[in-house]
């Protein structure tokens, strides 16, 4: 089993929304444990600002694009298989969270929540499945989804609706990649200190509201959340496909004991 230092060592993967948040985790990430990474992300003034955290590498290759359309993730894709000999992982990030109330809810943030966070998926586990199937030495794919798949929130109608959805692409793919040495498994993260979870997170009154429903009582910082997404696309995790992370912070398990501290450990 390789150490956890040189898991990717020599593997080409694949990472959309990689600017900013979990998707730079992941990225620098991977880039840790020896992989070449190729980034795909909407925001070019963030995306150049990533690329220059990350510092100057030959195996950082980033590219300006849209997960929506379909012609930018496959690029994206391609790129990644050309430059770096193939492709071994593709991780799905890229994806955005507005809140609406429900009988107000318009036609066009229903629309573009969908094409970014569900056909987004789409586009990145079609594209990177057919470039692993034509190499024939399988793969892993890892999607992320959210406590909202199984746990909706009030007011993010279309978030909650693609969130549950990627769930189904993801087994649905699971069942018919297998046969072609593929893993597809998703994530349900928890709260995350992202800019995604500002409007919770910085407000004084929401954010104590939150901490109490969750047991370890903290947010988590986006490097944590890497790590399962990375386990989930090593060989430590060769024997799963189709199933879903939680990694919540017990927020999804029930309600802490009324008045009881549930301050967690910290990092």
């Amino acid at each position: 089993m390789s150490s956890s230092a040189d898991r990717f060592s020599g593997k080409s993967v694949v990472v959309t929304g990689g600017a900013q948040g979990l998707g730079f985790a992941v990225v620098e990430a991977f880039l840790a444990e020896g992989a070449s990474v190729t980034t795909i992300d909407i925001e070019q003034d963030t995306l150049e600002g990533a690329v220059a955290r990350l510092g100057a590498s030959d195996r950082l290759h980033a590219v300006v694009g849209d997960v929506s359309r379909r012609e930018d993730v496959a690029g994206a894709v391609k790129s990644a298989a050309s430059r770096f000999g193939g492709l071994d992982v593709a991780v799905q990030v890229a994806g955005v969270a507005p809140f609406e109330s429900f009988l107000d809810y318009p036609d066009e943030l229903w629309r573009r929540t969908l094409e970014i966070n569900l056909f987004g998926t789409l586009h990145l586990v079609q594209e990177a499945a057919r470039v692993m199937v034509s190499q024939g030495r399988g793969g892993a794919i890892a999607v992320t989804s959210s406590t909202n798949a199984f746990q909706p929130e009030a007011g993010g109608l279309a978030y909650n609706t693609s969130k549950t959805a990627q769930v189904a692409v993801m087994q649905t793919a699971a069942l018919e990649l297998a046969q072609h040495g593929i893993r597809v498994n998703a994530l349900a993260p928890g709260i995350m200190e992202t800019r995604l979870a500002a409007m919770v997170i910085e407000d004084p009154v929401e954010s104590k509201t939150v901490l109490a429903r969750i047991p370890m009582g903290r947010f988590t910082p986006p490097r944590e959340m890497a790590r399962p997404i990375l386990w989930m696309c090593s060989e430590d995790a060769s024997y799963m496909t189709g199933e879903l992370l939680v990694f919540d912070g017990g927020l999804s398990v029930g309600l802490p004991e009324p008045g009881a501290s549930s301050e967690g450990p910290q990092e």
